[in-house]
């Protein structure tokens, strides 16, 4: 089997890993390395442990961090202790990094942009044609191979990120900002700092949303400043909440993974580790079946439904009052500080979520009538 993969970030390239390591002639074409991406860069647990192990002489360039501060924007803070540490990454970092484990599996990688795939296999670039058993989609949200099989994620499924990378340090924080269906971040790299906002596509003018992140940067972190620093503005598509469309990111010769598969978290606009976690189903499932026949219902069954819920919950977790609740309620006790926790850690799904805050709730009960003692007293 001859695969090829468009696109050289972490699924794509984690996927030429796989791939390669099984045996199966893998090529992936990507001209843009070495590259940043507006990104904020948190690599979770879960997505830690899909990553090729690191030589002692390449370890993972990331700056590891052990808690993560959450804001409501209304006063409400909450500092929370991960159980493990957050890697954070800037993407040129990363992604050149998961390149080279591949080429190192015995990937090849040529620096050549894609100007056309087909349905029997053909990839051209601008210089070379070549002929491949399977086409694979790694080449983001606005993928080449998606609009080719597929159709261009609908306006309605992508977020919009923009920001800034500025010089200096700060811990990582989350703040939710009343009035947007979205939030704000700080993600500390090894030499600068991720500054971001993001909210979905058409409910905020993207200038306005820049407009906003100056004015709460000004008030609230003002080191963090910087009008010489590029802004940059980018979309983040994910799944609606119809199995659907999960399903057909894949045909007879082709798949697509990553962000070109629409898979990101829509509350949160995470899509790391399902890029990752994409890749290893799609690489498992050619090796073992020689097709793609099941890819896409192998990813509905082990992350997928999950993503569904997600999109079915996001109007009601940006609905007015609920995050600063949720803060609010974590700042009060442990039980909801733990659940807080790791749904920052990508361990707790939204599927179980509400099973899980209803065994919290006697837990919670508990702390809040103990601190309001303690106040009282």
């Amino acid at each position: 089997m001859r695969v090829a993969v468009v696109g050289a970030g972490p699924a794509g390239s984690l996927l030429g890993h796989d791939l390669a390591r099984a045996g199966v002639a893998v090529t992936l074409f990507d001209a843009s390395h070495p590259r940043e991406k507006p990104c904020g860069g948190g690599v979770t647990g879960k997505a830690l442990a899909l990553l090729p192990e690191a030589p002692p002489d390449d370890p993972l360039p990331a700056n590891w961090l052990e808690s993560c501060e959450f804001d409501a924007g209304t006063g409400d803070v909450v500092r929370l202790r991960l159980e493990r540490p957050v890697a954070v990454c800037a993407r040129r970092d990363l992604d050149s990094w998961l390149l080279r484990r591949a080429v190192a599996a015995g990937a090849t990688h040529r620096a050549e942009r894609v100007t056309m795939v087909d349905a029997a296999g053909l990839l051209r670039c601008a210089d070379s044609e070549h002929q491949f058993d399977v086409i694979v989609g790694a080449d983001g949200a606005g993928s080449l191979v998606r609009r080719t099989f597929l159709s261009p994620v609908p306006p309605e499924r992508l977020m919009m990120a923009a920001g800034w990378f500025a010089r200096g340090t700060s811990s990582m924080k989350v703040q939710f900002t009343p009035g947007l269906e979205g939030y704000l971040w700080l993600f500390p790299r090894i030499d600068h700092v991720a500054v971001g906002i993001c909210a979905p596509l058409a409910s905020v003018p993207t200038r306005d949303m820049l407009a906003r992140l100056d004015g709460e940067a000004v008030r609230h972190f003002p080191a963090l400043v910087d009008a010489d620093a590029g802004r940059y503005a980018h979309t983040i598509p994910s799944l609606s909440s119809e199995p659907r469309s999960l399903l057909e990111i894949a045909g007879p010769r082709w798949a697509l993974v990553g962000d070109a598969a629409a898979l990101a978290d829509p509350i949160t606009g995470e899509g790391i580790y399902y890029a990752l976690r994409s890749a290893r189903i799609l690489a498992d499932t050619l090796v073992e079946d020689g097709s793609t026949a099941r890819y896409g219902q192998r990813c509905l069954e082990d992350f997928g439904r999950d993503l569904l819920k997600a999109a079915a919950l996001r109007d009601r977790f940006y609905a007015p009052g609920f995050t600063r609740r949720m803060i609010a309620y974590a700042a009060r006790s442990s039980a909801i500080r733990s659940v807080l926790a790791e749904l920052v850690l990508g361990e707790q799904g939204y599927v179980g979520l509400k099973r899980r805050l209803l065994r919290a709730a006697p837990r919670f009960a508990w702390d809040s009538a103990l601190a309001k003692l303690l106040r009282t007293a």
